[in-house]
Parts: structure tokens; sequence; C-alpha cells
């Protein structure tokens, strides 16, 4: 199991529009190509299982029937999952998954499997293999929770029951453009001092915050390399002008 970093595409921009809008005009290009987000898997087939792929004996899951559902992940969220799957073995069996292709920029798979249809929890996260050995036994822990209902893997995400838009990626990086990085650094240091002294947080809770801060992160740090990338390619020279006082004063012009 893994925890998926956001991998941040470039935006695209080009010297001339660099000069024109600056490290904001990055930061808008970006958020514009991330808003949407990214589909999960396939609604209409579910990954195959072989049983005994990983084996027939040496399994943890008891005998019985299990349900199972996948997710994806771009590290900024997770997909809802694709159609769900299932499967029955003998004990000691060591069923394995084998899955679809990952959706463009998506960039991991997360497992959920239950003994009941529509109640599966999260088994495996992080998955970057085809396949993948469901060896060990169903969690009993708090990292065991529910598949996800709404997909936000873009800036904003809209709850299909309530129908209320949440905008948590999209508000930490206008609070970047305001100058208030350090309510978003404050954000994620106040979630690691509570789940460090055990207070009762989702595991779903905890990875979606620090997603929306990783992000934030994320995408400044490919603004530096963009602009780092821009300044590099095109230096410039040093030249005199007239000030329109009568003296002159130093420059840099392109090309």
């Amino acid at each position: 199991m893994a925890y998926t970093s956001p991998s941040i595409a470039s935006s695209g921009t080009t010297f001339a529009q660099f000069q024109e809008v600056g490290a904001g005009g990055i930061l808008e290009r970006l958020i514009t190509a991330l808003m949407p987000g990214t589909n999960g898997p396939s609604a209409t087939v579910a990954p195959a299982v072989a049983t005994t792929g990983g084996g027939t004996t040496g399994g943890s899951l008891p005998a019985g029937t299990y349900y199972y559902v996948v997710t994806e992940t771009n590290g900024i969220g997770e997909t809802t999952p694709g159609k769900e799957g299932s499967f029955t073995i003998a004990a000691g069996n060591i069923p394995q998954i084998t899955f679809a292709a990952l959706q463009p920029e998506n960039l991991a798979r997360n497992v959920y499997l239950g003994t009941t249809s529509g109640a599966e929890v999260l088994y495996a996260e992080g998955i970057t293999t085809g396949t993948y050995n469901l060896s060990a036994a169903i969690p009993t822990n708090s990292f065991a929770v529910p598949a996800p209902t709404v997909n936000d893997t873009g800036l904003t995400a809209t709850n299909p029951i309530t129908g209320v838009t949440t905008n948590y990626r999209l508000a930490a990086l206008r609070a970047v453009e305001r100058g208030n990085l350090q309510d978003v650094w404050n954000n994620m240091a106040q979630l690691t001092t509570e789940f460090n002294r055990g207070e009762p947080m989702s595991f779903t809770g905890v990875r979606e915050k620090m997603w929306i801060a990783h992000t934030t992160f994320a995408v400044l740090a490919e603004i530096c390399g963009e602009i780092g990338a821009l300044i590099d390619a095109n230096p410039g020279h040093f030249t005199t002008v007239p000030t329109g006082i009568g003296g002159r004063k130093t420059v840099r012009q392109w090309p």
C-alpha cells in the first residue's frame, strides 16, 4: 500500500505568455487544466479475478464469496468505483485481480473488498502494477473505509446526495493567489497534530485534507519549475535605454 502523490502536468505556458501574465497566469492555466478532474474505471466491465492466480495456499481470506470494486487516483483525489465484481474462494486461496489500463492522468488504483455486495471497504491503495494478489485479510482498523460516492479528482466536487459543491482545493489555490499560503500550511500542520494526538478523524478525511495541501504545494512546485525553465531558455541581454528625462538606465531585453 502506498500514498499517491499528485502529479501536475505542465501548463504549456510560452515565454511570450509568461511575459504577459507572469506567475499568476501560469497558476490560472494550471487551475483550468486541473478543474475537471479525471475519469474512473469502467462502469460496465469489472476487473477480472483469477481465484487462485496468486496461489492455492497461504492466503488469509476465509473461504466464501467476496465482492470488490476498484477506484483510481491522480494524487489529487479519488474517482468513484467502477463496476462491482465477485468471486468465490476456498480457504487459503490467493485471488489475483487484473486491472484495465489506468485512465489518462491517473497514477494508481485502490481496491475495495467485502463479503456483502455494496459494502466493500478499502483493502489496498496506491497500486501501480497491472495485477494484485488479494492475500491479506480484510482490514478491521480505521483504514477500512467505504468506497467514495463522489469523484474528487478535480479542484471541485459535487455531492450527489446534497448537491453541494465543495471547493477546498480551489480555495487553497486561491488563498495562495491572495498571499495566504500560511493558511494552507497551518491547515496541514493542524491535521498532523490532531492525527498524532489521536483525535477520531476518519481515514478518508485525513487523506482528503492531506491531498488538498499536497496539491497546493505541488502546483506551486510546478509553477517554480516552469518559471525556472522559461528563464533559463530566455536569458535576454542587458542594454541601456533613455529614461525620458535626459538620462539612461540599464534594462534586460529580448531577444
